[in-house]
């Protein structure tokens, strides 16, 4: 960078620099459609550090402060003196709205470490104003101008130390990494837990297998639905730590259970991460199937159908290496995407599993009933075990039968309980069947 465009304090780029930054960043999100955060960084506190340390010594403040911004910086970002007290931030490596709310949290614990000038010990304070691109503005004069409004929000309420210029979307930013926290202490406590359902026969009633459902609680103790936590798991790939510990469990649970005389299949859910991370998940497979007592067969792998359409080949090799290994595989939610029936057909594949949505006008509506009965019909003429979830009524059940399904799951027969409770569920259904 051309030396007149540096600050000659901090060695950032001077403000001048910023727009031409922020014009072609703006480029970049209108044909990329990718995100970008807009940090105005307040030193509190400079008028109080200025008396302390002297004017003489401000400008050795003023480079330690650059320093540590230069340490919060990804490859794509950017640091900027923009005024005597005020840093911009351009975070243009963030990958989703809510990496902004790492970067900011970075910045804090970076920029308010306590430290030493001149003998006299500083505890730095910061404000910070937050505009995301391309949600707040889409044009250059108007980005600072939101950042600082942000930043007045956030200087007016002595509760805050930062505030996003959009402040719903911060708040839902926020409630993001409130779960994330969550996730990362439940794991660190191991305090997630299963709830298994049964799967029941739908000729004879009996039990044959369960489906093992990864479940957290709150910080009040109350059970999270799935749809509060997976996605965001998902987005930020601790999934794979999830899905880790959930397949330990239900091997372990496989096991014991094999000892007190209880011999039925585990179904798991595998997210299309662990998958896309197929090594690492192969690995794991590997390493539980050599477990001693461990019955692979026992465990069930269902895999999403959408899952399929993103790479026959791969796919197909992944799922031989899992049957090499002993285990069984489902399809889960099948009817709901976009696989050929040549590809399902040479892919090794046990069960499929109908998706509910199939199932939640039948028998009352005859064009969804007549699909529902071409789907179970094209599942056995491939030779696959299949099961229908979300039976929650008996007149669902006795058309299953009707059509020859093999297996069902539901409210009908039983909600998903803890562990504790489904085995007292369990015998006192077997004495009662």
């Amino acid at each position: 960078m051309d030396p007149n465009l540096l600050d000659t304090v901090t060695g950032l780029p001077k403000r001048g620099h910023l727009w031409s930054v922020l014009d072609d960043i703006l480029i970049q999100i209108k044909r990329q459609e990718t995100y970008c955060g807009v940090l105005l960084v307040n030193i509190d506190n400079m008028g109080e550090i200025s008396i302390l340390v002297g004017e003489g010594n401000i400008n050795d403040f003023l480079t330690l402060i650059a320093a540590r911004l230069n340490k919060c910086l990804w490859d794509m970002d950017t640091a900027v003196r923009f005024d005597e007290h005020q840093f911009v931030i351009i975070a243009n490596s963030i990958k989703r709205p809510e990496n902004i709310h790492v970067v900011m949290k970075k910045v804090q614990e970076y920029l308010t470490i306590e430290c030493e000038i001149d003998g006299q010990q500083i505890n730095p304070s910061i404000t910070v104003g937050i505009t995301l691109l391309p949600y707040d503005s889409c044009e250059v004069e108007e980005i600072i101008a939101n950042a600082n409004v942000a930043l007045q929000m956030a200087l007016a309420n002595s509760e805050v130390s930062y505030y996003y210029y959009n402040q719903e979307l911060g708040q839902r930013i926020e409630e993001r990494e409130d779960v994330k926290n969550s996730i990362l202490s439940t794991l660190a406590n191991e305090s997630f837990i299963l709830q298994l359902q049964p799967k029941i026969a739908v000729k004879t009633g009996e039990v044959r297998g369960i489906e093992a459902l990864v479940r957290m609680k709150d910080v009040d103790g109350n059970i999270l639905p799935p749809n509060d936590f997976i996605p965001i798991a998902e987005s930020s790939n601790l999934i794979l730590k999830i899905g880790e510990w959930v397949l330990e469990e239900c091997c372990a649970l496989s096991i014991e259970w094999q000892n007190l005389g209880i011999n039925l299949p585990i179904s798991i859910n595998i997210s299309d991460v662990q998958l896309k991370n197929s090594a690492s998940l192969l690995a794991l497979l590997h390493k539980l199937s050599a477990r001693k007592d461990a019955k692979p067969h026992n465990i069930i792998l269902e895999i999403s159908e959408n899952i399929i359409s993103g790479g026959e080949t791969l796919v197909s090799a992944l799922l031989t290496e899992i049957k090499n290994y002993g285990y069984q595989v489902s399809i889960d939610g099948f009817g709901s995407g976009f696989s050929s029936l040549s590809v399902l057909k040479n892919l090794k594949v046990d069960e499929i599993k109908i998706d509910r949505n199939f199932l939640s006008d039948v028998p009352e509506d005859d064009k969804s009933t007549a699909i529902f009965k071409s789907i179970i019909m094209l599942g056995q003429s491939m030779d696959f075990r299949v099961v229908v979830m979300g039976v929650e009524h008996q007149a669902q059940s006795d058309l299953l039968k009707e059509y020859g399904c093999d297996e069902f799951q539901g409210f009908l027969i039983s909600e998903p309980l803890e562990r504790n409770k489904f085995l007292e569920w369990f015998k006192t259904y077997q004495n009662s069947h």
